[in-house]
């Protein structure tokens, strides 16, 4: 009866502390991302090439 409870508080304590932490990670960048204004940024072409003839381009 007691293993279980010490087992059970040794599972779920690191599940609630990095549920915490990673809650306050987003909750951080929410505000940040509702604080500033989004820029206008204009659509990328997506570049679906190989890396190695990506590189070839360049030279």
């Amino acid at each position: 009866m007691i293993e279980n409870l010490i087992l059970g508080v040794f599972l779920v304590l690191p599940l609630l502390i990095v549920a915490f932490l990673f809650s306050d990670e987003l909750w951080q960048e929410h505000r940040h991302l509702h604080d500033t204004r989004p820029m206008q940024a204009r659509p990328r072409r997506v570049d679906w090439r190989h890396p190695l003839r990506r590189s070839r381009h360049r030279l």
